[in-house]
């Protein structure tokens, strides 16, 4: 096995062990971690049998399919968007094997394979979405603009300080009046 399916396996694999600790301790949590841990392990065959393919030079040619009749989904579908992984997972751990893909996807092997082999992309950009890490050669999203806010000075910021003391209108008398008094 090449460096290129024993480095992603490892990666994923510890993301996988992450989701194993975390089904464990937040069963409420299990049905979706779990169909998380299973298209992982897909994820990693897809792979191992693409690098397998490329290294002994049996790629099969570029299939043109047509599209799918839809069916009723009889079980949910994953989160979609951006980072859908990393925010239902929620661990550093997760956030540390993410870097690490990142990061095995900059190697020159890996950009080899992936210049040579279009289709490891399919695999690939699903994946990187989902742990928010960017493909090889991707732009990064264009930054979310918000019109700025006003500099305040802070002292300026607070509200007036409320009176130490009320003051009443008219003055208080501590003598109730003549038609009060008892004789």
């Amino acid at each position: 096995m090449s460096i290129l399916a024993t480095s992603f396996r490892s990666i994923l694999a510890g993301i996988q062990t992450v989701i194993g600790s975390l089904i464990r301790k937040t069963p409420h949590r299990e049905p979706l971690l779990a169909k998380i841990y299973h298209h992982l392990s897909r994820t990693i065959r897809r792979w191992e049998k693409l690098v397998a393919n490329w290294r002994n030079n049996t790629l099969p040619k570029q299939r043109h399919r047509a599209p799918r009749p839809s069916h009723p989904r009889t079980t949910p579908a994953l989160p979609q968007g951006q980072s859908w992984l990393i925010r239902n997972v929620d661990h550093y751990n997760a956030r540390g094997f993410a870097s690490q893909l990142e990061h095995f996807l900059k190697s020159e092997e890996c950009t080899r394979f992936l210049a040579e082999v279009p289709r490891a992309a399919r695999i690939l950009r699903p994946l990187t979405k989902s742990l928010g890490i960017l493909m090889p050669g991707e732009l990064p999203p264009p930054p979310i603009s918000k019109p700025p806010r006003p500099q305040r000075h802070r002292w300026l910021a607070l509200p007036p300080p409320p009176p130490l003391i009320a003051v009443r209108s008219e003055p208080f008398n501590f003598f109730p009046p003549d038609s009060l008094k008892v004789h």
